[in-house]
């Protein structure tokens, strides 16, 4: 983010998914897959090693809000999905910093090296191409097809796990990094983050910028709503748990 001309002097060594959202999964520490340096195994690594030099300590700080964000629509997830008594569970949450804390993690593990096809490295010169710095400066700079996508498939079944997944969305024919996708704990959610043509892809009949979760659990209705200011219509996405 040098190009802002507001770094600090210091190189942070922040965190490739935001440490508040890995203290939602785990403690202290969690299984790791798919990394291009793991060659193909698995391993299980602390906190402290998932971690990659590409912010300046300054900018690091002017972005935890954005982690606290994503921590809290982690957690919300999590708690909505288990929870089945009571009078229900109600989060409410900026899905605009939801959408920078994924183009955060993006941007974190792209120009670290750690996106990767068949173990090899792609697409680390994207930032200036998808104006990452804008994005996450201003929510302004967000117009369709950029956004968050919902991809689950009305009447779907899925398995609820204390997991996140997460690989690129490359542009059709290409290693061209455009996005992201991510399973969050069983919910499956796409970002793009390039004026993209959608027509034919998997998104095409996604739930863009849903407007909320809807967890009906046993005796308890849990809801995650997501705030946005775009002037569009947007559905809530309803989930019955089965036992």
């Amino acid at each position: 983010m040098s190009r802002t001309g507001g770094c600090g002097t210091r190189v942070s060594g922040e965190h490739l998914i935001s440490e508040a959202v890995l203290k939602v999964i785990a403690d202290k520490e969690i299984e790791v897959s798919g990394m291009p340096w793991l060659k193909g195994q698995k391993k299980t690594l602390g906190f402290g090693a998932l971690t990659a030099n590409c912010l300046c300590s300054r900018h690091n700080s002017l972005l935890s809000p954005i982690d606290i964000a994503g921590a809290r629509f982690f957690e919300a997830i999590q708690k909505c999905g288990t929870n089945d008594c009571g009078r229900g569970l109600l989060f409410l949450i900026s899905g605009h910093d939801v959408e920078r804390w994924i183009l955060r993690s993006l941007t974190i593990f792209g120009v670290s090296g750690n996106f990767a096809i068949d173990g090899t490295v792609i697409d680390r010169d994207f930032v200036d191409r998808l104006h990452i710095i804008e994005l996450l400066e201003s929510v302004a700079n967000w117009k369709r097809p950029l956004g968050l996508y919902f991809t689950r498939s009305v009447g779907q079944q899925f398995m609820r796990a204390d997991n996140l997944q997460i690989a690129p969305l490359l542009k059709a024919g290409s290693e061209e990094l455009v996005g992201i996708a991510l399973d969050i704990q069983g919910l499956h959610f796409a970002l793009v983050a390039a004026d993209h043509d959608l027509a034919g892809t998997r998104l095409t009949h996604a739930l863009y910028r849903p407007a909320g979760f809807v967890f009906r659990i046993g005796a308890a209705i849990n809801r995650v709503f997501l705030s946005w200011e775009d002037g569009l219509r947007h559905e809530s996405v309803i989930m019955e748990w089965t036992q």
